[in-house]
């Protein structure tokens, strides 16, 4: 969650937490966001309970309980619940599945693999389990060839490229890239749309050879870091954000280094390009650990994410509920049923489902 907190959810917190039942899964999410931020299993869950609990205590002296934001900024703690919320339509059970690891293979000559859960496949330099597609190096000559790696709504699935670079490809997402790199050329893939988390084999351990990501409105030059690009069809903007390292953009009109901690931001009708300064870059990558992190998102925006891994059609019948803001955690292997559930509680908005159908009202 964000560090900052208004008067008035301090205060919400403050009482919510009064219940035993609520502090035991408040604990339950402290060592979620931890475990999530600081990528290790050892965490000091009362030291931030005694972090919180006092600025609860400093702000409800210095506020005066005003509303701090334009929108219903609401605390929803979106962690897995020790309960099945289940929602009926006719008397049968409505239950929304997550995603799972699927994609769709595309080879040089045209032919498209199926891999999913449970299969495996084996064809020449490339091997997969169902869960992650490798490539092991072999020498290519000086042609170039290509294969797709595409993941329908309601997948994932990992990559390791043939150079060792390791990419991470997240629901409704393409891929471009060589079934094996040409030595003393620069090493190019193209996300043609989706999101992906790139961690670059360096070119040091490729005589140099520099590794570019391309995609509709930019281009990026890595030597080898670690870095997530957004670039969703039909969205206004695309996002690429750098953990580690360092890499160019390059979008036609102007080049900008990024470092870590930045995020570029390409308006897709104009490609102006906007750098921002020290972001927490958690929320950005938390789909590749298997976590949704919203950090004070328009529930618009967040629905959205969740369709593409649901595979669920959302219509917005209150206009207004497109603004009211959310923040928390979600385990991506969690029925969306339960989400729904704590942020109906909210008394904001409210779900109907009817199978693979969300309207807000």
């Amino acid at each position: 969650m964000a560090a900052s907190i208004s008067a008035t959810e301090l205060d919400v917190l403050s009482e919510w937490l009064e219940s035993t039942d609520n502090k035991k899964i408040f604990n339950e999410y402290i060592k979620i966001n931890y475990a999530i931020r600081h990528n290790m299993n050892q965490y000091d869950v009362e030291q931030t309970k005694k972090i919180i609990a006092k600025k609860i205590k400093n702000d409800r002296r210095r506020f005066n309980y005003q509303k701090v934001y334009k929108y219903a900024a609401v605390i929803v703690l979106l962690i897995s619940m020790p309960f099945v919320y289940k929602y009926y339509n006719n008397d049968i059970e409505v239950i929304i599945e997550p995603g799972t690891n699927k994609a769709i293979l595309s080879l040089e000559d045209g032919k498209q693999i199926i891999l999913e859960k449970g299969t495996e496949y084996h064809y020449q330099n490339r091997v997969s389990n169902g869960e992650e597609l490798v490539y092991t190096e072999i020498s290519s000559g000086k042609e170039l060839k290509y294969n797709y790696l595409t993941i329908p709504r309601g997948g994932r699935f990992f990559i390791h490229l043939s150079d060792g670079t390791k990419v991470w490809l997240n629901s409704e997402t393409k891929l471009k890239y060589p079934v094996s790199f040409i030595k003393g050329q620069p090493r190019e893939v193209e996300l043609v749309y989706g999101e992906a988390y790139f961690d670059v084999s360096h070119s040091t351990l490729h005589n140099g050879d520099a590794f570019k990501v391309h995609t509709q409105i930019q281009n990026i030059e890595v030597l080898g870091t670690e870095f997530n690009i957004k670039a969703y069809q039909n969205e206004e903007s695309l996002y690429t954000t750098l953990v580690k390292g360092r890499i160019t953009i390059d979008n036609g009109i102007v080049s900008k280094f990024l470092n870590p901690g930045q995020q570029a931001i390409v308006n897709i009708q104009n490609e102006q390009l906007k750098i921002i300064d020290d972001i927490d870059t958690t929320p950005e990558i938390a789909w590749k650990n298997n976590f949704f992190m919203f950090d004070k998102q328009k529930l618009e925006v967040m629905m959205k994410t969740l369709s593409r891994w649901y595979d669920i059609e959302v219509v917005f019948e209150n206009e207004e509920a497109k603004e009211v803001i959310f923040s928390g955690i979600l385990n991506r292997e969690d029925h969306i049923e339960e989400l729904l559930e704590n942020i109906e509680k909210t008394n904001e908005v409210h779900f109907e489902i009817d199978s693979k159908k969300i309207t807000i009202q």
